[in-house]
């Protein structure tokens, strides 16, 4: 057999300071934890167990969260990447070098963190990059993911639910991020970040594609309507998407109840091609979310669907953020549509509304494509979705980088000597080398 010994002392790395028991500038740190860190010294590995003196207290933080938008993760990535052909050609806006070090300086800083989410993760599967856009927007996030788009929803409509059921449908929401959030948004983050990569199918990918390329013919379809429609108001839009979506719930749910029988029946047959049909649909998740909802408001089991009916078809269910966000910004897009737009918007547009009506509410700023910055700039938008977040595009570039700049300027120096004691000075540089030392 052969035995391996780990050296306690490969752990513990600088800055260091002088040991408390042995005198030697050697009490480094050994551990770096949400609220505090620890040290011990690589000469006389004090404290051992038995002894105390090795943790320090590290103050609250209070971090901005910020949404990166993919184009913006992925030119960030060209612009580092001496293997993409941007990048050996010189072609790419400096920009996007200047935006990723102050992102990432103020993300060691400990001052902001860019939460990545399932939506990057999609189209970054499409790219022939999927490892390297990985690298940058975990980067960037330190590994913190908001929760799949899917149980954001599921959440806000069993707390709306709740309240409507109660007679306060129109209360509003507490919308904490901490609640929507893989990871811990205010912690001291340790030094090693730890990352798996997966071996997604090509069936997967291949899947994720025609689902993109399915809903873009399928909006484009929709936009030719709004052409013919020039007597309708933006109102009107509005109306029929927010309440089109709890008709839409009902149908879809229904559907997928006749499906599960005919399965069990044996009437569809089961293969490993058409396996996903029995996958419970974002419908189902929000049912059983309204019942469990009224349940525990004491609702009887007989009276459980004849209130889900009536609140899938409410008026109320407006006032839920991402249904109200995203009705709006599909009604400003049929607003340009009948005033005389002529192209649908891009294949990305649909995947843009869906993160911005999701994460909006939870985001201090977000960064996003100059089309989505324009409505969200309109009437009614800029004031009946006001949720205290900033936005940012191509357009408002040197606006973002003064925005970045103001979060630092307004940081104590207290906080950078906090940082400098547990990171070390040098920590501060953004890490430019991201894709150079791992080619």
């Amino acid at each position: 057999m052969k035995t391996n010994t780990i050296d306690p002392r490969g752990f513990i790395s600088g800055p260091y300071i002088k040991c408390p028991k042995c005198g030697k500038d050697s009490f480094g740190i050994l551990s770096i934890h949400d609220n505090h860190y620890s040290r011990r010294c690589k000469k006389c590995l004090f404290p051992n167990r038995t002894e105390s003196g090795g943790g320090f207290p590290l103050p609250e933080l209070n971090k901005k969260i910020i949404y990166i938008d993919q184009f913006a993760i992925s030119n960030m990535m060209k612009a580092l990447n001496p293997q993409t052909k941007t990048y050996k050609e010189g072609t790419l806006d400096e920009f996007w070098i200047r935006v990723f070090d102050r992102l990432a300086r103020l993300c060691k800083l400990q001052l902001i963190i860019c939460p990545f989410s399932g939506f990057h993760t999609n189209e970054s599967l499409l790219s022939p990059y999927f490892e390297h856009l990985k690298r940058m927007y975990e980067l960037l996030s330190y590994g913190i993911s908001f929760y799949n788009h899917k149980k954001i929803k599921i959440s806000q409509i069993y707390n709306h639910a709740k309240n409507w059921i109660s007679g306060e449908g129109e209360k509003l929401l507490n919308l904490d991020v901490h609640s929507v959030v893989h990871g811990k948004i205010n912690a001291w983050q340790d030094r090693v970040l730890i990352s798996m990569n997966w071996q997604y199918d090509i069936d997967c990918i291949d899947n994720l594609r025609k689902t993109r390329e399915k809903t873009h013919k399928e909006f484009s379809e929709i936009f030719k309507r709004w052409q013919s429609e020039k007597n309708k108001t933006f109102d009107d839009w509005f109306e029929e998407e927010s309440m089109g979506f709890g008709r839409a719930i009902i149908r879809n749910y229904l559907s997928y109840e006749k499906r599960i029988e005919e399965i069990f029946k044996g009437d569809i047959e089961i293969t490993e091609k058409n396996m996903n049909v029995l996958f419970p649909p974002l419908s189902a998740g929000i049912i059983d979310s309204i019942h469990d909802a009224f349940r525990k408001r004491g609702i009887k089991n007989s009276d459980i669907w004849p209130k889900t009916f009536e609140y899938l078809t409410s008026p109320s269910l407006k006032d839920v953020p991402f249904l109200k966000i995203y009705s709006m910004l599909v009604a400003s897009i049929a607003r340009k549509a009948a005033a005389g737009r002529k192209k649908p918007p891009n294949q990305g547009m649909a995947n843009d509304i869906e993160i911005i009506s999701v994460l909006l509410p939870y985001c201090d700023a977000m960064f996003i494509d100059n089309e989505c910055h324009n409505y969200l700039k309109e009437q009614p938008l800029c004031d009946a979705i006001d949720y205290g977040t900033v936005f940012y595009s191509q357009k408002t570039k040197d606006e973002f980088l003064n925005y970045l700049d103001e979060i630092e300027l307004k940081t104590t120096k207290g906080h950078f000597e906090k940082v400098d004691e547990v990171y070390g000075k040098s920590w501060r540089k953004p890490y430019k080398t991201i894709y150079v030392e791992n080619r």
